[in-house]
């Protein structure tokens, strides 16, 4: 960790540390050397029970302080969940501990270190069946707001399409999410040479990529059909029986709708 002197640090914790907390840490891009001069600093209390307001926003020395209220518990049970163990992991594994008296913050990060995917995998193939199943929705949406050029129907539709299949693609892939600011780009070079197809719909759908003389919210409509045909395909092998019918009649959908 870089750039926070051992003098803010001890006020820091001395702010932060009250009853209830125990163990403070710091996450996020400090952690990494990767902050700037706009960089907020992630803090990490962790206490038995939390509190009402578990989260906030405050100024610490003219720096703007993320605050986190978490429980050890909680954190351990996102290592055995595939779509909290992506964005988990990591952080887990780069926190700087402040302050840990009874050894369970170096524990949860030993857990982090020692972390395997593979017993997640099943987990993470079950959500990704799931999620592209209950975009089936989005994907009505979008070929009705299509047909009537109903603009903010369509945008709305793809926004959630875009979130939903992209991180259940993220989930499946079994992808570490090193910082938040990243996850388009992990998305992007995991599937960018092997799946050129559903990068551009993926860019497409979020606005990433444009297309000239054709209004923005057809184009993205458009695309995140397509994304959910790529999705469908990147998930061939692994679709669940409970979800295939509504998969396969959305598929099916989009494909007459395409022709028409």
């Amino acid at each position: 960790m870089t750039q926070l002197s051992d003098t803010f640090i001890q006020r820091l914790i001395a702010r932060f540390h009250r009853p209830g907390v125990i163990g403070v840490s710091i996450a996020g891009s400090y952690t990494r050397g990767m902050q700037d001069e706009y960089s907020d600093i992630d803090l990490e209390l962790y206490v038995d029970a939390l509190p009402e307001d578990h989260y906030s926003l405050q100024l610490f020395d003219e720096k703007l302080v993320s605050v986190k209220y978490l429980r050890i518990a909680d954190e351990l049970s996102s290592l055995k969940i595939p779509e909290r163990a992506v964005w988990a992991v990591s952080g887990l594994r780069n926190m700087h501990i402040l302050m840990d008296e009874s050894g369970e913050l170096a524990k949860l990060k030993q857990a982090a270190v020692d972390f395997n995917w593979a017993p997640l995998q099943p987990l993470a193939d079950a959500y990704a069946s799931e999620q592209l199943s209950g975009c089936a929705e989005e994907a009505h949406k979008l070929m009705g707001g299509l047909k009537t050029a109903n603009e903010s129907k369509v945008l709305y539709a793809s926004w959630g399409m875009f979130k939903n299949l992209s991180f259940a693609a993220l989930v499946q892939a079994g992808l570490m999410i090193q910082s938040e600011n990243r996850a388009f780009a992990i998305l992007e070079e995991h599937f960018g040479k092997t799946h050129p197809a559903w990068t551009r719909a993926f860019r497409l759908a979020f606005g990433m990529d444009v297309e000239t003389d054709v209004p923005a919210y057809q184009t993205r409509g458009k695309a995140s059909l397509a994304l959910y045909e790529e999705t469908a395909k990147l998930f061939k092998g692994i679709i669940n029986d409970k979800h295939r019918e509504v998969i396969e009649n959305t598929l099916q959908l989009i494909n007459n709708f395409n022709r028409d």
